[in-house]
């Protein structure tokens, strides 16, 4: 047998182990970094991501790349489905979100694939993406046409294909689990310039798409998560004069939505007292908001707190009736 046969037959023996190895990372000895890339050549990377996932917690070097690759390859993974961790995934994409040296491109890739997976439940956030989303109006208005139709635009004609249907539907996610709001910086500081900018283009461009109003409505959503002026005021004065704006109606009910929606799934207590103590609480926010000079804005504080007032009156008065 020539050489060339010989490493030819030993390539496929080789391909052939790959292919069938339960590769338990757990078990293995030595410098797993191979075994992710033998893993990878022979089309198992959810294999190789719990390769890489056992690298993690044994603390051995990661390469960012191999990671990524690994992390794009299981998308279109021929590998049974219970092959498939999310855990994993989800550890995978936390570590290359604090890897300085990450791709910001091959990021934003990974995010995007995977942010079904990336909710406040699995203990991650789509960083990059959100950060995105609160610094380039552009990216918004994008993700906004992804998500809703323009009011310029007829019905269509025929249903979305699914490829179409899916990124819709992770554009909504995205939307939906968004709380960076726009001004925030890379570096977590908040600029009210930034603000201005973005919220001034973010109306010009769906103004003309014919996305205005949706758009304000999200965007009122995610100020719910503004951070507090530092002269004390809770919310920032640039902010809350946008909100105040005669203009911003579509702003403030998305305000008033993102917050009653904050609360997620709570128990009911039967007194009424949290829906009591968050009437109060809006009630202080919109007196402080008032004496601001943003009595618009103070108006739908003043909702938020009656709403909760009424909440409070229905689950005592449900009480009442289960007892007779």
């Amino acid at each position: 047998m020539s050489r060339e046969a010989g490493a030819l037959q030993l390539q496929a023996h080789e391909s052939k182990y790959w292919t069938r190895t339960d590769a338990n990372a757990y078990e293995a000895d030595g410098d797993l970094a191979i075994a992710v890339e033998k893993l990878l050549e022979n089309d198992r990377p959810h294999a190789a991501i719990n390769c890489l996932v056992s690298m993690r917690y044994a603390k051995q070097p990661i390469d960012s790349n191999q990671c990524v690759r690994a992390l794009l390859a299981a998308l279109s993974s021929s590998e049974p489905s219970y092959a498939m961790d999310g855990y994993h995934i989800v550890e995978l994409i936390k570590f290359l979100q604090a890897e300085p040296s990450v791709n910001q491109d091959d990021l934003f890739k990974v995010e995007w694939a995977y942010v079904p997976l990336l909710d406040r439940h699995s203990g991650a956030t789509p960083q990059l993406l959100e950060s995105r989303l609160a610094n380039d109006p552009e990216f918004f208005c994008e993700v906004i046409r992804l998500v809703c139709r323009s009011e310029k635009e007829e019905q269509p004609s025929r249903e979305p294909i699914e490829e179409s249907k899916a990124i819709a539907t992770n554009a909504w996610r995205l939307l939906h689990e968004w709380k960076t709001p726009p001004g925030t910086q890379i570096d977590g500081t908040f600029s009210e310039e930034r603000f201005t900018e973005w919220l001034q283009r973010v109306k010009e461009v769906c103004s003309e798409s014919g996305h205005l109003e949706v758009a304000l409505i999200n965007i009122g959503e995610v100020l719910i998560h503004t951070p507090p002026d530092p002269d004390g005021l809770w919310i920032r004065r640039t902010v809350a004069a946008a909100l105040n704006d005669r203009e911003a109606d579509d702003m403030r009910a998305g305000f008033r939505t993102g917050t009653y929606n904050s609360r997620g799934v709570h128990w009911i207590d039967p007194t009424g007292k949290p829906e009591g103590e968050l009437a109060e609480q809006f009630r202080s926010k919109a007196e402080e908001i008032e004496n601001a000079g943003f009595q618009r804005f103070a108006v739908t504080l003043r909702g938020l707190a009656d709403s909760y007032d009424r909440e409070a009156e229905r689950i005592i008065g449900d009480l009442k009736d289960r007892d007779n």
